[in-house]
């Protein structure tokens, strides 16, 4: 009785350091290419210390306006829409549109969520299959 106790206290207090460990991501991959009518973009691929992939996505387009419109057909494109709102900066300011939403995945057996925002002529996304995962990677960028 006394081993199990203690096999039980220790599965706790490492339970309870990995749940108050933040979160690391680090990088698999990279990539870039072109977009269509715009111009670049980038990828990264990343794991995070829970072993959940994610990717990280940055895509410039000729205009704010084009930027916008591929933004809306995203938007309507997601299966289950969560947020939608302005992007602030670290400022406070606002810099574009910003939206989190659930897309059916084909690559994974649950839906994946996605969070994207435009900047200007850019429009960021940021993919996992854990929530949790892109709140807390979206924390972290500028």
């Amino acid at each position: 009785m006394k081993h199990i106790r203690r096999l039980v206290i220790a599965l706790l207090t490492f339970a309870l350091g990995v749940a108050v460990a933040p979160i690391r991501f680090d990088v698999e991959g990279m990539g870039c290419g072109k977009v269509v009518d715009g111009g670049g973009f980038s990828i990264t691929s990343y794991r995070s210390s829970y072993f959940v992939n994610l990717l990280s996505i940055h895509e410039a387009y000729i205009s704010p306006e084009h930027a916008n419109a591929i933004f809306d057909i995203r938007l309507r494109k997601a299966a289950k829409v969560i947020e939608v709102g302005p992007k602030f900066n670290r400022q406070g300011a606002v810099v574009g549109r910003r939206a989190m939403a659930l897309f059916n995945s084909t690559e994974s057996s649950g839906p994946s969520t996605e969070i994207f925002w435009t900047e200007g002529c850019l429009l960021h996304s940021i993919h996992s299959t854990s929530s949790l995962h892109v709140r807390e990677f979206e924390k972290h960028q500028h």
